[in-house]
């Protein structure tokens, strides 16, 4: 008899009980295999041959899961038979699918005879635990063959499952769920590579409905033109694939590519744990199995565009938080801090033996409190960006230059033989400066003052000698570079 109409029940609360009876028994099942790896492991590295004992038990799993799933996909859902079983019909169900349990059961107690002297007592309790899971598996099993009996399974509250489903069902049908596309992900470009044109179709159908745009690639060596020519915001990747296996794709895009720059969701009918697994070990975001759910495809591609989109922006913003952190905001050159740890770090490597001699300069503008006075603060700020700018172009890498604080300026140099030319020259490039400010040009000179590291014993000697100095030059007539 059908279950639904006789308990009069929603098709989704019994869809979700059908899905609380599998769960019940795949997940100590597929516990007892992963338990039965580790004792295989220890037993190999122990170098103990149990290979027939093992294998039993191996064979005892594969019978068990094969067996329940034959028999959940005759009785359940829309295979399930109209005509009643008989009690002894039943029986013979519950018993074939318990009689793989017996082969675990016992020979996993017979490895925990055998073994009691030889495996450490974590391996030991690995056995004892599918011991523990086999019987949890009869119970499964027991609540399985009720169900399709017609027999109400009471959950650990009193209630019954079904009536435990309903519930559910009614809640998840007062939750109000859609899957909206933020209005930073529209447009995002979405490369589909699959040799099925149908499913190419289908795809690009349900996505552009989404406001995403999609290219579409039949096989491997188009997939990659199209990657080059532009680098898509994310791939729906087959695995199978005309001439190129779609895991190889997936190899050489994640060589060219991160994760986080070009996400990739793979998509296959091998739905298989293995498959996935070595998907994901190979670099993909993601794996969808075909047939394709509408809204997991959705959910999924969603979920792949906002970590890549969060990823970048989180970038940005770190690199938005490091210029702020090493940059003077008025000038755009290095700040304070930038230029005076380059000084100290560069002194630690000439002390170490790992750079040479270098100069550090101290620069002045003349006469800036007289700029402010003339054409204010903001005639001011203009000078300081020229000023700037004249100092970035003619100081290049690997030196370093920077203000350090109103018109002062410090700049470490480290490739110039001849300073004093270097220094007549920055001069002679500071007097082109000529800044047009409400109808005025102005025109500026500036002072400096020149140390050198043989004659300092560590850095804050060195900028004192070159402050000294330029405080020298300012004092004997301004615009000239003092050097010793």
């Amino acid at each position: 008899m059908d279950k639904i109409s006789k308990n009069k029940t929603s098709k989704g609360a019994e869809e979700i009980l059908l899905a609380q009876i599998k769960q019940e028994f795949t997940t100590p099942a597929d516990a007892i295999s992963d338990y039965l790896e580790l004792v295989e492991k220890t037993l190999l590295e122990a170098q103990i041959s149990m290979e027939d004992e093992i294998e039993q038990i191996k064979s005892g799993c594969k019978r068990l899961i094969d067996q329940y799933e034959e028999a959940f996909t005759e009785n359940t859902g829309p295979n399930a038979t109209t005509v009643k079983k008989t009690p002894e019909e039943y029986s013979e169900l519950r018993h074939n699918l318990r009689t793989p349990l017996n082969a675990i059961i016992g020979y996993s107690e017979i490895l925990i005879e055998d073994l009691e002297d030889d495996l450490s007592e974590e391996s030991l309790k690995d056995l004892q635990s599918i011991i523990e899971l086999s019987r949890e598996t009869e119970t499964a099993i027991e609540n399985f063959v009720d169900y399709i009996r017609g027999e109400a399974i009471k959950t650990s509250e009193g209630d019954s499952q079904l009536e435990s489903a309903e519930s559910l069902f009614k809640s998840l049908g007062d939750i109000n769920y859609s899957l909206e596309l933020d209005e930073s992900l529209e447009g995002a470009d979405i490369l589909i590579v699959d040799d099925n044109k149908t499913n190419c179709e289908v795809l690009e159908r349900r996505l552009t409905m989404q406001g995403l745009q999609c290219r579409t690639a039949y096989d491997g060596t188009t997939a990659i033109k199209k990657v080059e020519e532009k680098l898509p915001d994310l791939i729906l990747l087959d695995v199978i694939l005309p001439d190129i296996n779609g895991l190889e794709l997936l190899k050489k895009f994640r060589s060219e590519n991160t994760s986080e720059n070009l996400p990739i969701i793979m998509v296959s009918a091998f739905n298989d744990v293995d498959g996935i697994a070595k998907c994901i070990q190979l670099g993909a975001q993601d794996y969808l199995p075909k047939p394709l759910n509408g809204t997991i495809l959705l959910a999924k591609v969603i979920s792949s565009l906002e970590r890549k989109f969060f990823r970048e922006r989180e970038k940005e913003l770190v690199n938005k938080l490091h210029i702020q952190a090493t940059t003077d905001q008025l000038t755009g050159i290095s700040n304070r801090r930038v230029v005076f740890e380059e000084l100290e770090n560069s002194y630690a490597e000439l002390q170490s033996g790992h750079k040479k001699d270098f100069s550090v300069i101290m620069i002045d503008i003349d006469f800036f409190k007289s700029v402010n006075d003339t054409y204010g603060h903001s005639g001011g700020d203009e000078v300081l960006k020229a000023m700037a700018n004249v100092l970035k172009n003619y100081i290049s890498e690997p030196n370093i230059v920077g203000r350090i604080g109103g018109e002062e300026f410090l700049a470490v140099i480290f490739d110039q033989e001849d300073i004093e030319t270097y220094c007549d020259n920055l001069r002679r490039e500071i007097h082109t400066i000529k800044v047009f400010y409400e109808d005025h040009e102005i025109s500026i000179t500036a002072s400096g003052g020149v140390a050198i590291t043989s004659e300092s014993g560590n850095a804050s000697d060195v900028i004192n000698k070159a402050d000294e100095r330029l405080y020298d030059a300012k004092k004997s007539g301004r615009d000239k570079f003092v050097i010793s």
